[in-house]
């Protein structure tokens, strides 16, 4: 049954996106692509040196404990690839990102070898390891989002930076608007118009950067999973495992 849902939802992120899935496979072989393993299901690229390898190592230990303290324990088991350099990182796929995953292989850029945005992608990996594929693919990606980003606690999507958004009116989703951002295609879009992926450019200015999608999830997400904690969100987990739609376990969790 793993396998079969393994497949599935493989052949779903080719339809979505592409070439890069494809070059993610590669991460089935690490080590024929240039990563070397460091700790059981840890790979890191060759040649980074013993500081950063045991960077790696610690936030793995941080971003467990930060995932098994949202959902109660944790459930998966993701392989982790890290990149210390961005050819490497473009290499499996990465191209445009500072971290992803792809069902439960992580891969990090080398701007990405933190602990933030570990945990970040292994609440993605986390919440997929617990839905059945169905239930994953109704399950609304502005959610998986907020979710991720609340028990990363990155300072780039923290309630500070939302503050510093409000403070200087940059233009942000409110909740309603939020809610409509259900598919990857959805978000997507919604990152791109309000101007997440232009920070590059910002920084080469001297400019602040600014995250109003992923800073409104976590505001969205945060006050929602301090009050019904870890077993609202796994009330919510099963409801939607069970066929009950997202909207109603949502607003019913850990009543």
């Amino acid at each position: 049954m793993r396998h079969q849902k393994f497949y599935s939802l493989f052949l779903a992120l080719l339809m979505l996106n592409g070439c890069s899935v494809l070059q993610g496979s590669k991460l089935l072989a690490p080590e024929s692509f240039g990563l070397v393993s460091i700790a059981p299901r840890v790979y890191i690229e060759k040649g980074a040196d013993i500081t950063i390898r045991n960077k790696l190592l610690e936030s793995v230990k941080k971003s467990e404990t930060a995932v098994h303290s949202a959902y109660g324990g944790v459930t998966s088991h993701p392989f982790i690839h890290a990149c210390v350099s961005e050819e490497c990182y473009e290499r499996f796929g990465g191209r445009g990102s500072t971290a992803k995953v792809y069902y439960d292989r992580i891969l990090l850029s080398p701007r990405g070898l933190n602990w933030h945005f570990l945990a970040h992608e292994w609440s993605h990996a986390e919440m997929l390891s617990r839905l059945s594929f169905i239930a994953w693919w109704r399950l609304p990606q502005w959610f998986d989002e907020g979710v991720a980003v609340a028990v990363s606690e990155a300072p780039e999507h923290s309630e500070e930076h939302w503050q510093f958004l409000v403070s200087s009116n940059v233009p942000r989703p409110n909740s309603q608007e939020l809610h409509t951002f259900k598919s990857l295609s959805e978000w997507n879009d919604a990152v791109g118009r309000y101007g997440e992926k232009l920070n590059k450019e910002r920084k080469a200015r001297g400019e602040p950067e600014i995250r109003p999608v992923y800073s409104a999830a976590g505001h969205e997400l945060r006050p929602w999973l301090a009050k019904t904690g870890s077993a609202g969100l796994l009330q919510l987990i099963e409801q939607m495992n069970e066929g009950v739609a997202f909207e109603s376990a949502y607003q019913t969790a850990n009543e």
